[in-house]
């Protein structure tokens, strides 16, 4: 997958950029000669030890020497007109903070179109955190195009949590909101590839969930309390609440159990930050929800393991 991702990188139809691989896995240095990927604009960081992914993430982003920065998974491909879509609007828009493409899981969908810039739009950073937290944009956070020097002001990509540091992504989208101009490229122009070998896809692991949402949920709440976006407030913090307990209750059902101790803990949580929607319609409205999802998770979860 890695040997594929590489390939979508050097067949760009934009031809001014580097790309460098992180390597954490000790036990075997990664070069051009293993892999049969032959191009100079490839570098290879072989790390003398595991910096686990988020430090190897930021290590990439620090030894960078472009404008613009992204990350790329190595089992996720790009649409040859990527780089290109990205660097037209940047352009064309003069030199925003951030620009963010739509992806799909379906590598027929991978955009192929011309190298136009009509797909994309400009939205405030209001207007953006509306849109991604109620998940009427399609985007990943790190697969956002950013000005490497904003980019390493705002902290690079944070470590969430005791686990696998899900939310990470999500985290990063939510800072973009506040920015004052974000780009949005409406065109499919990234594959994420779903199997069974993504932590993401796969993983059981309740605590990392948790602990991931009690830093995201954290660090977010300064963020949708800033003036620039506090009025959307308990609109946004809904919306949040509601991605958080979508996914934990889907993890309950991906693992088949959840312990009593599990579980309190999680409504605990829950009932700590819902409190920043009482007095709103918001706060019952959540409630029940929470309730009602993770419930049903449980029940089904229950009934699988029979």
């Amino acid at each position: 997958m890695l040997k594929e991702t590489l390939t979508s990188i050097v067949g760009q139809t934009f031809s001014d950029f580097e790309a460098i691989v992180g390597n954490d896995y000790v036990d075997e240095v990664l070069s051009s000669e293993l892999l049969n990927v032959h191009d100079k604009r490839i570098r290879f960081v072989n790390h003398p030890k595991n910096l686990g992914e988020m430090q190897n993430m930021n290590v990439l982003l620090e030894i960078s020497s472009g404008r613009y920065f992204t990350w790329l998974a190595d089992d996720d491909l790009y649409s040859p007109i990527f780089l290109q879509s990205v660097y037209n609007a940047i352009m064309v828009h003069e030199f925003p903070q951030c620009v963010f493409t739509s992806y799909t899981t379906n590598t027929l969908d991978l955009g192929s179109g011309g190298n136009s810039v009509s797909s994309a739009c400009v939205l405030s950073g209001f207007q953006f955190l509306e849109k991604y937290l109620s998940r009427k944009l399609q985007i990943a956070g790190c697969y956002g195009v950013f000005d490497r020097e904003h980019l390493q002001e705002i902290g690079g990509i944070q470590q969430l949590g005791a686990g696998f540091s899900p939310y990470s992504d999500n985290l990063l989208a939510i800072k973009a909101g506040l920015s004052e101009r974000i780009l949005f490229i409406n065109d499919p122009l990234v594959f994420l590839r779903i199997h069974e070998g993504s932590v993401s896809a796969s993983s059981k692991d309740l605590d990392a969930y948790h602990t991931a949402q009690i830093d995201l949920l954290e660090k977010s709440i300064d963020i949708l309390k800033h003036r620039a976006v506090s009025v959307n407030f308990n609109t946004n913090f809904t919306n949040l609440l509601f991605w958080c307990i979508d996914d934990f209750s889907g993890v309950i059902l991906r693992s088949g159990n959840i312990t009593n101790k599990q579980l309190f803990a999680y409504v605990h949580f829950l009932k700590s930050n819902i409190e920043y929607l009482k007095g709103s319609i918001f706060f019952w409205k959540v409630w029940i929800y929470a309730l009602c999802i993770l419930i049903s998770r449980i029940i089904k979860a229950k009934l699988k393991n029979r």
